[in-house]
């Protein structure tokens, strides 16, 4: 663990931080979507979706160039199987965990000192899940504003994606700390002059405050 590793150097450059969601602020577990899919009877769903290689209909969806029912019609083309909606849903929304009350706590003290922005990977499917499951409107009003992918139709580690968050935020890369759990969004946000940490081996951001 490496606790408090900002918490010098946050009270002295950093005014603004960036969180990733899935993995960072909502407890996520891929392989249950994984496993769900293939309780359904798709054995090989790995192929389709995996956290650090996706499909192209899954970039699509995520980016929002194709609706959900698309991408539901896309998947069940891909796979040969004829399921229904509520199944692919409820198998594409198994990974959803839980909301810690403890990061609410954390994000609750970090707002009194930092401005504070979500940008997330993320799709229609998941956001209504977390609409009508865990209160997002909670999590959503712990940020000044929420960059999701398939509303602002670019997602991570794409550079122009940074770009455009610093810019619409109104951000100093330098001034800036994004934390995400997928290596390569950390290293292409360094690129774009971002600090950034890579949440790993079981860290959490509660880890990294004081």
């Amino acid at each position: 663990m490496k606790k408090n590793y900002f918490s010098n150097k946050l009270n002295k450059d950093i005014r603004n931080i960036i969180f990733d969601l899935g993995g960072v602020i909502i407890n996520v577990d891929y392989h249950k979507t994984e496993n769900a899919f293939k309780n359904l009877g798709i054995s090989d769903f790995d192929r389709i979706f995996s956290q650090v290689r996706q499909s192209k209909i899954v970039d699509k969806l995520e980016t929002g160039y194709i609706s959900p029912a698309e991408f539901r019609e896309n998947l069940r083309e891909l796979c040969g199987f004829n399921i229904s909606d509520t199944d692919i849903d409820n198998a594409w929304n198994a990974m959803i965990l839980d909301f810690p009350g403890d990061k609410i706590a954390l994000l609750d003290k970090l707002r009194l000192n930092y401005r504070l922005f979500l940008l997330s990977n993320t799709n229609q499917i998941h956001i209504e899940y977390c609409m009508n499951n865990m209160n997002f409107e909670i999590i959503k009003s712990k940020f000044e504003k929420i960059y999701l992918s398939h509303e602002i139709h670019m997602r991570k580690p794409d550079m122009e994606t940074y770009q455009f968050v610093l810019k619409d935020a109104q951000l100093q890369a330098a001034q800036t700390l994004f934390i995400d759990d997928t290596i390569k969004n950390v290293e292409d946000a360094r690129l774009a002059g971002l600090n950034a940490y890579h949440l790993t081996n079981g860290e959490t951001v509660n880890d990294l405050f004081d």
